[in-house]
């Protein structure tokens, strides 16, 4: 579910089942997998893999490119 009050960039991928919070911004051509938690007031910037069933916590920033896998 993604929360009415976040902005996710048209060319970023989001999977079915995940999760983003209030606040976040998730920039273009990035990729978030299913089952992913994205908390409240993150910043996931732009070219970025976020892999199945990770979890990034509350006002959390991600820098552009990089690669978050499970496990």
């Amino acid at each position: 579910m993604i929360n009415s009050t976040a902005h996710v960039d048209p060319t970023a991928q989001v999977d079915e089942g995940v999760e983003i919070g209030g606040g976040t911004r998730v920039w273009g051509l990035t990729q978030v997998r299913r089952g992913a938690r994205i908390g409240e007031g993150c910043n996931i910037g732009s070219r970025v893999t976020v892999d199945i069933d990770v979890v990034i916590g509350d006002h959390c920033k991600v820098q552009n490119e990089a690669l978050i896998y499970r496990g």
